[in-house]
């Protein structure tokens, strides 16, 4: 699900609720003479791409001397279908490096260059089953930030904290909740998996799958909205008409910075995290820099500074940053996050859409 971060002003949340910085740290690159034709890298227009401009991009060309071209990409797969188009056509990729989630280097492989592992210096910071490879285990796609849909409630309507993923099925939340309406959006399927049952392997096939439908369509009697508009729920979440659901941890911190009573719960099976990740295009002729950026980012005072100016989760191990604690629970949990298994969405995708549709209008 990407992630827009509609309607919040996160730099002031992070200037007023922790030490934020300006500025990035500058990396452990020695600068040098590159070629005058910039590094082009597209992240999802508005709030990512206006941060990454302001804050990650100028400070890597200070470390580096890797002048970057910001080129603004739409959400969704269609993006790739134009990467893929231009080039067969014959011309050349509308960028170098692109921002991407789960599912866009398992669609369209051929869109994405492989990385050579040993010019990533700083890729054993990022755990591994959060790196995207090929079939032959090679990087295609390196996480550069993440975020987390968490459990929000209405502190007024629920005072007493949920802890688990299965409280939504609670009785007292009867017309009560905001749940995205797409499953291969939500990843919702992987939570009930984790929290209803013994994990993430019965998703691998429909029976599996048809099961951990069959539980989300249980939620109906609870769900007051169906969202797919983030903006929607998070409005009728602060004016209280939609009191509890699921939504993103950062943004329901924001809202309580303003002054709204809500509270976001990582339960305890934890969190489901998504991530934006890098990759190469094919047919980029800007390898070098493109591993010279894709590396910095995985730099653990990077991904901390990241964080703190972007308010997203860190894609590194704590012990590699210098986050406070009051930093690192603004953005994110010691608790272990629930991992979409992408791969699932991609081979069943139409098929979980088709199933739930009629689920949902049965």
């Amino acid at each position: 699900m990407k992630h827009t971060g509609h309607g919040v002003n996160r730099r002031d949340f992070l200037k007023a609720g922790t030490a934020a910085v300006g500025t990035l740290a500058v990396g452990t690159y020695l600068p040098r003479a590159w070629a005058a034709e910039p590094l082009r890298v597209s992240a999802y227009g508005g709030y990512f791409e206006d941060s990454l401009v302001e804050y990650v991009y100028p400070e890597f060309s200070k470390a580096s001397g890797i002048e970057i071209e910001s080129v603004s990409q739409p959400g969704g797969l269609g993006w790739f279908t134009n990467i893929d188009t231009a080039v067969k056509a014959g011309g050349a990729p509308p960028t170098d490096v692109t921002m991407t989630g789960g599912q866009g280097p398992l669609k369209f492989p051929h869109v994405f260059q492989s990385l050579d592992e040993s010019r990533l210096r700083h890729l054993s910071n990022v755990p591994d089953n959060m790196v995207r490879r090929d079939d032959s285990a090679v990087p295609i796609a390196v996480p550069a930030l993440a975020w987390y849909l968490i459990l929000v409630t209405n502190t007024e309507v629920f005072p007493e904290e949920p802890s688990s993923w299965r409280d939504l099925w609670l009785p007292k939340f009867e017309d009560s909740l905001g749940i995205p309406s797409e499953p291969d959006a939500s990843y919702a399927l992987d939570l009930i998996a984790n929290s209803w049952f013994d994990g993430q392997e019965m998703l691998s096939d429909r029976d599996g799958l048809m099961t951990a439908l069959e539980k989300l369509a249980e939620l109906k009697p609870n769900v007051k909205l169906w969202y797919r508009d983030e903006g929607q729920f998070q409005s009728q979440l602060q004016q209280g008409e939609t009191p509890a659901g699921m939504y993103y941890h950062d943004v329901t911190l924001l809202a309580i910075a303003d002054g709204f009573p809500l509270r976001s719960t990582f339960p305890k099976e934890g969190g489901v995290i998504d991530f934006g990740s890098w990759g190469l295009v094919t047919g980029s002729t800007q390898g070098d820099a493109a591993h010279v950026f894709i590396d910095y980012c995985c730099q653990g005072q990077v991904q901390a500074e990241i964080s703190r100016v972007m308010g997203v989760a860190p894609v590194v191990d704590r012990s590699h940053m210098d986050l406070t604690d009051e930093e690192f629970v603004m953005v994110s949990s010691d608790i272990p996050p629930i991992v979409p298994l992408y791969e699932t969405y991609v081979k069943n995708g139409d098929w979980i859409n088709e199933t739930w549709a009629n689920m949902l209008s049965g």
